[in-house]
């Protein structure tokens, strides 16, 4: 996944995380749900749902064609800049910023914990209560509690000079906060925070979280105590000594926050009462209208998977629309039709089962001798599930080329057959032809890991696990050495896997041409040409056709001008040779990339 993909889905992600936060801001209110207990789930169960999004969401698959012809255009206008600028990677300096922020506020935490272990060390032991050891602290103002294993109450050194009455409230808060393990989540939403930095919905949540927490405490220890009076006098006491500046991120729950104040006095006076079945009523509403914002937000700003490459023959196009594909086969073009000089374009109607498999289809229109070969790509095609049970219209265009070759797809490994492999160690598993997140998935549902034995059994629950992943994979294996083998598992469109992760699969092309909106995605410095001063003056104006060889480094290796105006190319030329883009993978390995680039000179009225 490039950094590109990365970075706008961590932009579609944290919108994701805004709009969930609006909607589900509301519910509590709309709701009446005004106990702090039931409050305090709902928001825990929002903060999880934030947090989940990427993993319970479908993603936008893409398949990437890698042999279709792209072409790169520019607009060159008359006022265009005398000198060339290089474009900057956006994406990579707004990564390395968030995660610059990211280990900030990790470090700042850490210095809070290192702080209260000071704060531990230089205090002073009040007494054993309720099996947790009390100590008083000059350095802290306000009383605080941390610790899993072995949890600490610290208060603050005029402690013992309060009332009665109010120390046994302040203990019973504090102990309380013992009792529920509050630390520990206090810990984790700190982390939450220090990942998140950058998003204001985050920090709302935390800090409704930890006001509500607080609250579901507050209203515990008045029911315990039966000293309500006394047990506010303990919170305007401690805010009227004066809190010390809240060093963020505390990674302790303190006794009190100054934002927090006047909300826990209001609760703490104000008896909220609701029978068990309106609680629990009301906590199913809400949460059922939060899983409906959660399917709201996610369908409307999807994230995008990395790509799935398919290998069409050279001069083939394939246009599905707004439709969204899991994978394809790729599409061959008819040899006979290819040496007959045959080209057109053919137009289908596809119809899917419920399960997004394409279980008819139907030629509406295209030469004769090219509609066999796109109907039998598209029969194996599998659409998103969102589309199943619909009809879907696929163009696929032939186009003939000249001096490209169809490859040659009878190369590349022949594997041995399962039954063969009995009785050796697993090698390892490559999975070609699915994206990082279709791949990772897969894999996860595998009954297989590296180094198990391959009985017939062991090899039945494997091919059993694939088809009832995907019915189009394919299984194959192959003997690595006397004892050892690999698996390989194909999408439909894909070589066969290699049999060894650093050898790339025999017949794989160094070379190839690829689809124009993934490539158009890679390029990272794009120096604009210069209108040339003759061409101005005689008002020439039109498209410079290049043919162009990127390296395996990005840079151009090569050009070649197909069309374009004598004055023009020149310019053309020298702009495009400086043109750089991310480096371009095939199946892991770095490959050369064939493109057209049109340079569009245009002069301004």
């Amino acid at each position: 996944m490039s950094s590109s993909l990365i970075w706008n889905n961590l932009l579609t992600y944290s919108l994701q995380i805004g709009l969930l936060v609006g909607l589900a801001a509301f519910v509590p209110a709309l709701l009446r749900l005004r106990l702090p207990g039931a409050r305090l789930i709902y928001l825990q169960v929002l903060l999880a749902a934030c947090l989940l999004l990427p993993a319970v969401q479908p993603w936008k698959h893409e398949v990437a064609d890698t042999n279709l012809g792209v072409s790169t255009s520019v607009v060159v206008v008359q006022q265009a800049p005398a000198g060339h600028r290089r474009s900057l990677p956006w994406p990579q300096i707004g990564l390395a910023l968030l995660a610059a922020g990211v280990m900030t506020r990790l470090a700042w935490l850490a210095v809070g914990f290192r702080r209260l272990g000071r704060y531990r060390r230089h205090a002073r032991r009040l007494g054993l209560r309720n099996g947790c050891p009390t100590w008083l602290s000059d350095e802290i103002s306000s009383p605080v509690t941390f610790g899993f294993r072995h949890p600490v109450v610290l208060l603050p050194a005029r402690f013992p000079e309060m009332d009665r009455a109010m120390r046994e409230a302040i203990l019973c808060h504090e102990l309380l906060h013992v009792e529920r393990r509050d630390w520990i989540f206090t810990v984790i939403e700190e982390l939450v925070r220090a990942v998140f930095w950058f998003h204001p919905a985050i920090w709302w949540v935390l800090g409704e979280i930890q006001l509500a927490r607080e609250q579901a405490v507050d209203r515990e220890v008045v029911v315990r105590t039966q000293a309500r009076e006394e047990y506010v006098d303990a919170l305007l006491e401690i805010a009227g000594a004066g809190l010390q500046p809240e060093m963020a991120p505390a990674p302790a729950p303190l006794f009190l926050r100054r934002r927090h104040l006047k909300e826990r006095v209001v609760s703490i006076f104000k008896e909220v009462q609701m029978s068990k079945t309106r609680l629990i009523s009301t906590l199913a509403i809400g949460l059922g209208i939060l899983v409906a914002a959660c399917w709201l937000v996610t369908g409307t700003l999807p994230l995008a998977a990395a790509p799935q490459v398919v290998n069409d023959a050279p001069g083939v196009t394939v246009d599905i629309g707004a439709s969204t594909l899991m994978h394809r086969t790729a599409v061959i073009y008819p040899e006979a039709a290819r040496r007959n000089h045959v080209q057109g374009t053919v137009v289908l109607e596809a119809t899917l089962d419920s399960s997004g498999n394409v279980s008819d289809a139907r030629v509406i229109s295209g030469p004769a001798e090219l509609r066999r070969a796109a109907l039998d790509s598209v029969l194996q095609w599998h659409f998103a599930n969102g589309a199943a049970g619909a009809t879907r219209q696929v163009t696929i265009g032939f186009q003939l080329e000249e001096g490209v070759a169809a490859p040659d797809r009878s190369r590349g490994l022949i594997p041995a057959g399962l039954a063969g492999l009995a009785g050796r160690t697993l090698k390892g598993i490559a999975v070609v032809g699915l994206s990082d997140r279709a791949r990772d998935e897969l894999l996860a549902r595998l009954p297989a890991h590296e180094g198990d034995t391959m009985t017939p059994e062991w090899i039945a629950k494997v091919e059993q696990a694939v088809r009832d992943f995907d019915e189009h994979l394919r299984l194959s294996g192959v003997q690595v050495s006397q004892t050892e083998a690999r698996l390989g598992i194909t999408a439909p469109s894909s070589p066969p896997p290699p049999p060894v992760p650093a050898t790339a699969a025999p017949g794989a092309p160094s070379r190839i041409k690829i689809g124009g909106a993934v490539q158009q995605s890679k390029l990272i410095s794009q120096p604009h040409p210069i209108y040339p001063p003759e061409a101005k003056a005689e008002r020439i104006q039109g498209v410079v056709k290049l043919s162009a060889i990127i390296g395996k480094d990005g840079a151009i290796q090569t050009l070649e001008v197909i069309s374009g105006h004598p004055l023009l190319v020149p310019s053309a030329l020298e702009a495009v040779k400086q043109w750089r883009y991310e480096t371009t993978l095939l199946n892991g390995q770095p490959v050369e990339v064939v493109t057209q680039i049109d340079v569009n000179y245009t002069l301004s009225q």
